[in-house]
């Protein structure tokens, strides 16, 4: 048996037996059940990773882990203005700063976001950065050909959801681009 198997095998017994070994009644630290989690993400091998997985979550109670207080967000502000766009400021962030919660199912309301472009700058041929009047700053994940038409400042652009994590950029009714939240 490999180190990598072994671990994997280690840690899907114990994280099982502490999870799911106890009364129902009892509650888990989500501290304790963050950490196996997280060792389980240390395993190379993918199928050794998801049966750690599986057999951790599938052992837990959700109804005996204590819920942390959910955090309260900041009210988005644009200097005194009111917000043109159709979604917060935070579009695209929730992968930076909520990592926890990326498998929770979205409100369509947050599926797409129409803004207006502040500035746009290339930082290399067929790849731009471009900024927000909310101040969000979008870079393109893949390059563009020449005859694409950059965005350009005071113009709409409308990011949606893409699959897997992605977001996808449209200007002026162009094909898609795929471009990723740095700010």
């Amino acid at each position: 048996m490999s180190i990598t198997a072994h671990r994997a095998a280690m840690l899907a017994l114990g994280g099982a037996a502490l999870l799911g070994g106890g009364a129902a009644s009892a509650q888990v630290d989500p501290a304790i059940a963050a950490n196996i989690l997280v060792e389980c993400s240390k395993i190379a091998d993918g199928t050794a990773r998801l049966a750690c997985y599986d057999n951790n979550i599938r052992n837990l109670d959700p109804r005996a882990v204590r819920a942390a207080p959910p955090r309260a967000a900041a009210p988005a502000t644009t200097g005194g203005a009111p917000v043109a766009q159709s979604a917060p400021q935070s579009f695209g962030l929730e992968n930076v700063e909520r990592r926890q919660q990326r498998f929770e199912p979205r409100p369509a309301a947050e599926q797409e976001l129409r803004a207006v472009v502040a500035s746009s700058r290339q930082r290399e041929p067929g790849v731009y950065l471009v900024t927000l009047q909310d101040g969000a700053e979008w870079l393109f994940a893949e390059t563009v050909s020449q005859s694409f038409r950059p965005p350009r400042e005071g113009q709409s652009v409308e990011i949606e959801r893409g699959a897997l994590g992605s977001y996808l950029m449209r200007v002026d009714n162009q094909p898609a681009v795929s471009v990723r939240r740095v700010r």
